[in-house]
C-alpha cells in the first residue's frame, strides 16, 4: 500500500496545505515548479499493478520504485523550491559536499576532494530512532560554470549498510539523494531535491528536513543581499510503500 503526502510536512504523519509566498508582479515562478513537479506527480504509484514488472534491488542506478531489504520500507520524497538569487550565488551556499552548515548538519570527518566523485563525509544524523554516525559517498557532481547550475548525487556508503537501530528493532538499509539547482532567470534558481530510501518504519522526515534546509539557504542569501528575485517556499511530495 502506498501513501502519498503533499505539502510542507511538520511531522511524520501530519500534512498541511501548501502556501506559496510570491510577489504578484512579473513572471510567476510557480509555473517553473509546476513543470519540475509534473514528472514526480505523474509517476506511477509503487503499489500500482500497472507497473507490470518485478521490483529490482535498490541501488544508485535502479529503476524506481525498487525492492528494499526485508524488514525495511521503501520511501521516496522530492522537494521543490525557487530561490530568488542567481544560480552561482545559490551554488556558493549549497553546492559544497563538505561545507554544509546550511543543512544544520556538518560532517565531522571528510576524505577525498570536495565535489569530486568518491568523496566521503561522516556526520552525526539525529533521527526519531536516535543519533547515528552515517557515512555518505558522492557518486556524481556536474556543474555549469557559465550559469551556475549543478547536480549532486550521493548515497549512504554501501560498505556501511545496514546501520542497525540502537534498540535492534530496525535498520537504515540505504538511501540515494539528488540535489539539483537550475538557472532559470537572472535572479531565479529552481531547486529539486529528491531521495529514495530503505528504512524500518519512518525514522526521518526527509521532506521536513529538506524544506527547513532550503529556507536556511534562502535566509543566508537574503542576509548577504543576494536575493533580488522571487522566492517560492519549499514544498514536497512523499510516497511510502509498506515493507515486507
Amino acid at each position: 500500500m502506498a501513501n502519498h503526502v503533499l505539502g510542507n510536512t511538520p511531522s511524520l504523519y501530519q500534512t498541511r496545505s501548501i502556501h506559496h509566498h510570491v510577489r504578484n508582479e512579473g513572471p510567476n515562478p510557480l509555473a517553473i515548479l509546476a513543470l519540475l513537479a509534473s514528472s514526480a506527480l505523474a509517476a506511477p504509484s509503487p503499489s500500482s499493478p500497472s507497473n507490470g514488472r518485478d521490483l529490482k534491488k535498490c541501488s544508485a542506478t535502479s529503476l524506481l520504485p525498487c525492492a528494499c531489504p526485508k524488514g525495511t520500507t521503501y520511501r521516496e520524497s522530492v522537494t521543490f523550491s525557487v530561490i530568488g538569487a542567481g544560480a552561482k550565488d545559490v551554488a556558493d551556499v549549497i553546492s559544497s559536499y563538505f561545507k554544509t552548515s546550511w543543512l544544520g548538519v556538518t560532517p565531522y570527518s571528510t576524505s577525498g576532494t570536495d565535489k569530486v566523485v568518491g568523496a566521503l563525509r561522516t556526520s552525526k544524523l539525529p533521527t526519531l530512532a536516535g543519533t547515528y554516525d552515517i557515512t555518505e559517498v558522492l557518486t556524481k557532481y556536474n556543474e555549469d560554470r557559465k550559469f551556475g547550475s549543478f547536480v549532486q548525487k550521493f548515497e549512504q556508503d554501501p560498505r556501511t549498510v545496514p546501520v542497525v537501530y540502537h534498540n535492534g528493532t530496525g535498520e537504515f538499509g540505504g538511501y540515494w539523494i539528488t540535489l539539483a539547482a537550475e538557472y532559470i532567470f537572472q535572479y531565479e534558481t529552481a531547486i529539486t531535491w529528491s531521495v529514495y530510501a530503505c528504512e524500518t518504519g519512518y525514522p526521518r522526515n526527509f521532506a521536513r528536513f529538506h524544506e527547513v534546509a532550503l529556507k536556511n539557504a534562502t535566509d543566508i542569501l537574503t542576509k548577504a543581499g543576494k536575493v533580488k528575485g522571487k522566492n517560492v517556499d519549499p514544498y514536497s511530495v512523499q510516497t511510502f510503500l509498506n515493507g515486507s
